[in-house]
C-alpha cells in the first residue's frame, strides 16, 4: 500500500503492506496530531482506489473525492449528530443513527466506509450500539474508529478491530512531508517545529502555520477578543466570539491561521515572551497547554473539512468548559 503521505511508523506500514487484507474494522490509535486522521483518509482511498496495484494512487476520480471529504460512500460519524452534538461525547443514539445507515447500501462503491472520530469517548451503551453493527454488520460496511486512548474501549469493541497504532516521528521522517506542505521553509525551521510538537505532525504543522508569517490584522483582532474573553471568565463572550467568526464567514485558511496564532501566543505566553502576557495574565500554565491542544485539534478539523462555522463554535464551548473547570 502506498503510504509516503504517512511519515514514519515503519511497523504500521509493515502491517498495511496489502490493501486486500484490509479488515473491516479497525481502531486508528494514538496522540492528537501522530496522522490518525490522515491514515484513516489514505486507507479509506486504498479501499475505494480504481488502481489496486499502486492504492492509493490519489489520483483516480475516487481517491481525490475522498480527499476533498465529497465521497458519498466515506461518512463521517458527525454526519449524524446536530452542531450541538458535535461538541459532546459521542452519544448511543448518534450510533444507532450510524448503525442504520450501515444497511443502506453504497451509492457509487463496492463498499461503505465510516470515520468514527472520538470513538474513545463513547460510553457503554454506545459501545454496544455499535458492537452489533461490528459483529453482524452488511459484508460492505467498513468502520475506522479514531481513538486517542484505544484502551478505553471494551474488550470486545477491540477484539473485533485491527489495531493500528501511531507514534512521534522523528525529524529525519517528518522532513519529507514538511517540506511539501512548507516549501518556503529552511530545514531547520522544519526540525525545530518537529521537535517542538515532540514529534507529533500535527503538532508540527500547527506551529508552523503559526510561525514566522505575519498576522492579518482580522486574525489579530480575533485573537485579542478570544484573550479577553477567556480574561473575563465569560461564556457569553466566548459564545459571542465564536458568532462574530461565523458573522464574517471565516473560511479554513483563517480559521487555522487563527488556530496557529492560540498555539504561539500560549507559547510565548509559557515562555514568557512579551506577545504571550496577556494569555498568561488570563490562564494557568497548565489551561494554557490544555487551550494549545484544543487549538491544534481545531486545525485537525479544518484538514477533515468540518465546516468554520462548527469548528468556532466548538472550539468556544470547549475553551468554557476549560476555564470554567478551574
Amino acid at each position: 500500500m502506498n503510504l509516503s503521505r504517512l511519515a514514519g511508523n515503519p511497523r504500521l506500514k509493515g502491517q498495511l503492506s496489502r490493501p486486500e487484507l484490509l479488515p473491516h474494522a479497525a481502531i486508528l490509535g494514538g496522540p492528537q496530531g501522530s496522522g490518525r486522521h490522515t491514515l484513516a483518509t489514505l486507507l479509506a482511498q486504498a479501499m475505494l482506489c480504481q488502481h489496486p496495484e499502486q492504492a492509493p494512487c490519489g489520483q483516480c476520480l475516487p481517491c481525490r473525492r475522498v480527499a476533498e471529504g465529497i465521497h458519498p460512500d466515506v461518512i463521517p460519524v458527525s454526519r449524524f449528530q446536530t452542531k450541538e452534538e458535535q461538541a459532546k461525547d459521542l452519544s448511543v443514539g448518534t450510533v444507532r443513527l450510524l448503525r442504520a445507515d450501515a444497511y443502506v447500501r453504497p451509492n457509487q462503491a463496492e463498499r461503505k466506509i465510516y470515520l468514527i472520530d472520538r470513538a474513545d469517548t463513547m460510553n457503554v451503551n454506545a459501545q454496544n450500539a455499535l458492537l452489533k453493527v461490528l459483529e453482524d454488520g452488511p459484508e460492505y460496511a467498513v468502520f475506522l474508529l479514531i481513538a486517542e486512548n484505544p484502551m478505553s474501549l471494551l474488550q470486545t469493541i477491540r477484539s473485533r478491530c485491527a489495531l493500528y497504532e501511531l507514534g512521534p516521528v522523528s525529524p529525519e521522517e517528518a522532513l519529507p512531508v514538511l517540506r511539501g506542505r512548507f516549501p518556503g521553509r529552511s530545514d531547520r525551521e522544519l526540525t525545530q517545529a518537529v521537535q517542538s510538537a515532540h514529534g507529533l505532525i500535527g503538532g508540527a504543522v500547527a506551529l508552523l502555520e503559526g510561525n514566522g508569517q505575519q498576522e492579518l490584522p482580522e486574525i489579530s483582532k480575533s485573537l485579542d477578543a478570544l484573550c479577553a474573553a477567556l480574561s473575563r471568565r465569560s461564556e457569553l463572550a466566548l459564545m459571542e466570539w465564536s458568532v462574530q467568526i461565523q458573522n464574517d464567514k471565516w473560511g479554513r485558511d483563517q480559521l487555522s491561521a487563527l488556530y496557529g496564532g492560540v498555539v504561539r501566543r500560549a507559547r510565548n505566553a509559557l515562555t514568557g515572551e512579551p506577545e504571550g502576557s496577556g494569555w498568561r495574565q488570563a490562564l494557568s500554565p497548565a489551561q494554557l497547554l490544555a487551550l494549545t491542544d484544543l487549538a491544534r485539534e481545531g486545525e485537525a478539523a479544518m484538514e477533515r473539512n468540518v465546516s468554520p462555522a462548527h469548528s468556532a463554535g466548538w472550539f468556544a464551548v470547549s475553551a468554557w468548559k476549560l476555564i470554567s473547570a478551574s
